[in-house]
């Protein structure tokens, strides 16, 4: 593990407590419903996917909440089922979080400097493609905007 692998393992891991401690305060009755343009539950899948594509590079076609599923390049990225729906229930959309929580932090830690070269998956940029580290530290930002997010909610 090189220092920096550390440095992103453990903001990552924290950013993605205090994201998760957000969503805990949502209560189950509520977790499903649109306070502010989306529910909790899409915030909590909308992040997990993200992590799934930037973090993890993971290509398998089966996303649905990216926000950016009107796009080409997402398209096709859209062709199977998501893991878990936003239907589902309070707990298992946490699982998925968890899920995709541990197995992001353990690649990080594990990441050398190899591992945080290259590019990722970007639906922003005309190409198509975004240089891994500042795409990293982009999706941090982006992990405590949904945090906000589902902060506002929870006063709406």
């Amino acid at each position: 593990m090189t220092t920096l692998s550390a440095f992103l393992a453990d903001s990552y891991a924290a950013e993605l407590t205090s994201f998760r401690a957000s969503l805990d305060g949502v209560p189950d009755d509520a977790f499903g419903t649109a306070r502010t343009g989306h529910a909790a539950a899409w915030h909590a899948l909308h992040v997990s996917e993200w992590l799934r594509l930037v973090v993890l590079d993971d290509r398998t076609p089966n996303y649905q909440h990216l926000g950016w599923e009107n796009t080409p390049a997402v398209q096709t990225l859209t062709q199977q089922p998501a893991p878990v729906q936003v239907t589902a229930d309070k707990a298992a959309i946490l699982a998925e979080l968890d899920r995709v929580t541990d197995t992001v932090v353990r690649t990080l830690r594990d990441a050398g400097d190899e591992g945080l070269s290259g590019t990722v998956f970007s639906a922003a940029l005309p190409g198509g493609q975004r240089p891994r580290l500042p795409a990293l530290g982009a999706h941090l930002a982006h992990i405590a905007y949904h945090r906000g997010q589902v902060q506002l909610g929870k006063k709406a």
